[in-house]
């Protein structure tokens, strides 16, 4: 059962679709009909409702086959979508929907950071047995919470709809089949639903009807349990029988998104992006355009594409044109349907052959960019970028929060120097009289400006950075740098940061300590990063290690929105210091 319009194979298992109350079953008449149920009620559309009822999100079954090649095997509420999970975007589009159940599949394992965030939104989890079909594990779920009274408003996991109107019980939301999937398709007499067909793909007549999105309202959610019981655990069988004896209107929604299959979820997540203030993003099927207020940024960002050599443009995204537009520079690339690293670091369950895929295309980039040799100085690039760059963003930061960047500090009890003296140490050990020429830099080669394409496996990197000293763009710069961006995901752990899944400790002014998740993959990555060399240079050598803690230290200004993310920002720094001094951090 997958995909916002359900996606109906009735060989699967519960797809992510579940809902909850303890009812018994009732006689019928011959008719088929509620023996107390008044003729001609079913005749009726839908009335405003007063109570809010309940809502059960519906993710009971792991993704599909292709979703759990690219994400690893999770349940659909649990997909990656930008910095947070699907399950983020769904309760936000239900927060007046009264008390929240969410299924999952009884062998899945949540995260603790998602079980602390699950119950901070006061979400009650339910845990449905394996191999259960749709229907089935709505009943299971119906029979086992104790769900207040008042309708029930259903939403399959893997869709986010907008548009519904939440005061109507007995609604289904409807819109256009523009996929060829099985889905279940809707007919309708005048506004009221008649009957749901299983379209399944590929078949000559879909198409044709409305199909069901993934988002449903029932004023009797008893009589729910009863029809799919009658129904034998059939979900669309079930909706039939209950539409027959209650008038189920469907309702048109423009917003649908649909993240339960490749091609879907794709399409879906090009309209949730996360994106800077300075930046004006716009993405359609084919390209990515952006444009920028920051003029000299946004040209160096284009000329690094458009002058790449082609050794190094098989791992960018493809540049298909750049301007001004406006008195605005802009350019566009062509869209890739590819998921971030940071998404699968963070939020993905893929395993370590396709981790050691990926690592493997990320060396393969360094060394292309190493072969190509500039005629700058890589020291000089990295004096500009490290050294200079994090001692005036200190002092900035140092300005603008108050922040005594002079006053020794403490990591979980542990006397540090003050962050003014760790910027000195480290820069002095970043090796600037190396001789070292310059080599092609991307300048941001972090986990969240590489792109995975399984089916290629290659990266695909975008948001270059173009320039290593003046306004002057260049693809040139120095590779520890790369290699430090690299490592300030993996071990830095950057985009744990602003997903916001760690936990900090602040004891006092210049007291810190802060915590990451324990999972399997950081550890093998940590170590594949230490095997990684690249142009003579060790992925995670001592200059490595103090290119990332320089790293952390400068971009602590251009969080100032978030002062939670800039204290993390400096109790991470503190970690990766003692790390480097040969501490256990």
């Amino acid at each position: 059962m997958r995909g916002a319009a359900i996606c109906y194979r009735q060989s699967e298992g519960g797809g992510g679709r579940t809902g909850g109350m303890k009812t018994p079953v009732v006689d019928r008449d011959d008719t088929g009909s509620r023996p107390d149920q008044p003729r001609g009620q079913a005749d009726r559309l839908p009335e405003r409702v007063a109570v809010p009822g309940f809502c059960l999100i519906t993710s009971s079954a792991y993704v599909e086959q292709e979703l759990s090649a690219e994400f690893g095997q999770l349940p659909p509420s649990f997909l990656p979508l930008g910095v947070s999970r699907l399950y983020e975007s769904q309760l936000d589009r239900l927060a007046d929907a009264g008390p929240i159940f969410l299924t999952l599949p009884e062998s899945f394992q949540p995260p603790p950071h998602d079980l602390a965030r699950l119950a901070e939104r006061g979400v009650n989890l339910v845990l449905v047995p394996d191999g259960l079909r749709l229907g089935e594990a709505v009943t299971y779920a119906l029979n086992v919470i104790d769900a207040p009274p008042g309708p029930l408003r259903l939403l399959h996991g893997d869709t986010l709809v907008d548009g519904v109107p939440a005061a109507m019980a007995d609604i289904m939301a409807i819109s256009l089949n523009g996929d060829d999937y099985s889905w279940a398709e809707v007919e309708l007499d005048d506004e009221r639903v008649t009957r749901l067909d299983v379209s399944h793909a590929g078949s000559a007549a879909g198409g044709a009807r409305p199909v069901a999105c993934g988002y449903f309202s029932f004023s009797d959610p008893a009589s729910l349990v009863r029809a799919i019981t009658r129904a034998r655990g059939d979900f669309v069988q079930g909706l039939n029988l209950y539409a027959g004896e209650h008038a189920v209107a469907g309702v048109r929604v423009s917003d649908w998104l649909d993240f339960g299959h490749i091609q879907t979820y794709f399409r879906s997540r090009r309209s949730i992006t996360t994106q800077r203030s300075f930046n004006m993003l716009s993405i359609d099927p084919l390209v990515v355009r952006k444009a920028s207020t920051d003029h000299a940024k946004l040209r160096a960002e284009a000329a690094w594409f458009a002058t790449l050599p082609p050794s190094v443009q098989v791992f960018a995204a493809r540049l298909i044109e750049h301007g001004q537009a406006d008195g605005v520079p802009f350019y566009s690339t062509e869209y890739q349907y590819a998921p971030t690293l940071a998404e699968l670091f963070v939020f993905g369950g893929i395993g370590r052959p396709t981790w050691r895929r990926i690592m493997t295309s990320c060396a393969q980039f360094l060394a292309a960019c190493g072969a190509v040799r500039g005629v700058g100085s890589g020291d000089e690039a990295m004096r500009i970028l490290c050294v200079d760059k994090t001692a005036a963003r200190l002092e900035r930061f140092a300005a603008d929060s108050g922040f005594d960047i002079t006053r020794p500090t403490r990591y979980q009890g542990r006397p540090l120097p003050s962050l003014l003296t760790i910027a000195q140490t480290t820069a002095a050990g970043v090796g600037l009289a190396s001789g070292r020429r310059a080599t092609i830099m991307h300048g941001d080669f972090c986990f969240s400006n590489i792109l995975y394409n399984s089916r290629a496996g290659r990266i695909v990197t975008i948001d270059p950075r173009g320039l290593a000293g003046d306004q002057t763009p260049s693809i040139f710069g120095d590779l520890r740098y790369d290699l430090a961006k690299l490592a300030h995901s993996i071990v830095g752990r950057y985009d744990h940061i602003v997903a916001g899944r760690y936990s900090f400790a602040r004891n006092d002014s210049h007291d810190f300590s802060i915590d990451f998740e324990a999972t399997a993959q950081q550890v093998w990555l940590q170590d594949v990063l230490g095997d990684l060399a690249v142009d003579g240079v060790g992925g995670d050598s001592g200059q490595i290690r103090a290119v990332t803690i320089l790293l952390f230290l400068s971009m602590l200004p251009l969080h100032a929105e978030r002062p939670d993310r800039q204290l993390a920002f400096v109790a991470n720094a503190l970690r990766l210091f003692l790390r480097m001094e040969g501490g256990p951090a």
